[in-house]
């Protein structure tokens, strides 16, 4: 039996994601052979990555169209080349729509079974998309619920396996314990900066981001501002931004899950990390600009209210979220400075997050998930 499985993932989350799968397959299937494109993560994990393009990972409709021309169109044919040569018996695309979707409509000519795991969010849009994944896959894995009711309207194969999260998000420290490891005060307030794992997010985000804290120093004199570094490639550029400010902040290797349970408050990029700070029950407030063309084509085929993932689960504002102009130092401060003063609305924000957190499943997501792929390929 061909025993070979291709992955593919294409940005920092779906190297996270890729690499929780990766561990489970090899754990019900120790011969299988694993490769594919993904990240360092992957890697660890045992899979031959033949492509390594999580530091092009980018974001926004123009920002993908761009660096899709410059970087990716060269790495798309040549895994094309190894879809070829390799013939899995199986591939399974992790996020990455824009990529993984070309790359279905290719493989779906070579009759080889499609997984996609962490399906595009086209059922946040005003498009026939869905119909278009629907048609394309085998088989969707959907992390969260509303996915799996979205893709099932519209005649797909889907189940929910829970989210993964569940499993990792996890700190096994007390507060002090996590202060004195990362050196800081537990008696004064502590502020985390999340800019998000894309050179883009990075960019735009964290100089206001700075500029907030600036004007939260102003009025919280000791607050503490930490900003942990989710991927390696992004240091020099966090390290030459913040240099360029005018204020303090502890930049740390890793260490986000520690970071964010230390926080009094979180000022976050929208995505992935939200729903980590959600597991954690890190209070935050939600932030996120892309160009004018992305954020003009959103307003018209975007069909939900709200945009971050604790946001979404509830099906109501549980924090806030502040977008594209929205999202200027000014406000952010404000936002930040009126809960975190505010007893009544911290705990009221933890509450929801509670709720939120509870509709992701029981632990085991990413050996569920496993179980029917392996289950696909010995079919």
């Amino acid at each position: 039996m061909n025993k070979k499985i291709m992955l593919v993932a294409g940005e920092v989350s779906g190297d996270l994601h890729g690499s929780l799968l990766a561990r489970s397959l090899k754990v019900l299937a120790p011969d299988i052979k694993l490769f594919g494109m993904g990240g360092p993560r992957m890697k660890e994990m045992g899979v031959d990555i033949k492509f390594d393009v999580i530091r092009y990972a980018n974001i926004g409709i123009w920002e993908n169209a761009k660096n899709y021309f410059f970087t990716m169109r060269r790495v798309f044919h040549k895994i094309k080349k190894v879809v070829q040569v390799e013939n899995p018996r199986c591939i399974v695309l992790i996020d990455y729509q824009g990529f993984n979707l070309a790359l279905a409509r290719f493989v779906k000519r070579k009759g080889i079974p499609l997984v996609y795991y962490i399906p595009p969010q086209y059922w946040a849009w005003r498009t026939s998309n869905a119909k278009t994944v629907a048609s394309l896959i085998d088989k969707i894995i959907a992390i969260l619920p509303y996915e799996e009711e979205a893709y099932r309207k519209v005649g797909a194969d889907v189940v929910f396996t829970g989210n993964p999260l569940i499993d990792i998000v996890k700190v096994p420290y007390s507060r002090d314990e996590i202060c004195k490891m990362l050196i800081l005060d537990p008696n004064v307030p502590i502020i985390g900066l999340f800019p998000g794992s894309r050179f883009s997010e990075v960019k735009r985000l964290l100089p206001v981001m700075l500029k907030s804290a600036e004007i939260l120093h102003s009025q919280i004199p000791k607050v503490q501002f930490v900003l942990p570094v989710a991927a390696v490639h992004l240091k020099s550029e966090i390290e030459m931004i913040v240099k360029k400010s005018n204020i303090s902040v502890k930049i740390i290797d890793g260490r986000s899950y520690e970071v964010m349970a230390v926080s009094n408050f979180l000022i976050i990029c929208s995505g992935l990390a939200t729903l980590e700070a959600a597991i954690l029950g890190a209070p935050m407030v939600v932030i996120y600009k892309v160009s004018f063309l992305t954020s003009l084509i959103a307003k018209i085929l975007l069909k939900i209210p709200q945009v971050s993932p604790p946001n979404i689960l509830a099906r109501r504002e549980i924090v806030p979220e502040l977008l594209q102009d929205k999202a200027n130092p000014e406000n952010i401060a404000w936002t930040v400075s009126d809960i975190l003063s505010n007893p009544g609305k911290i705990k009221e924000m933890k509450k929801g997050l509670t709720e939120a957190v509870s509709k992701l499943g029981p632990p085991g997501a990413s050996s569920r998930a496993a179980e029917i792929i392996i289950k696909g390929v010995r079919s």
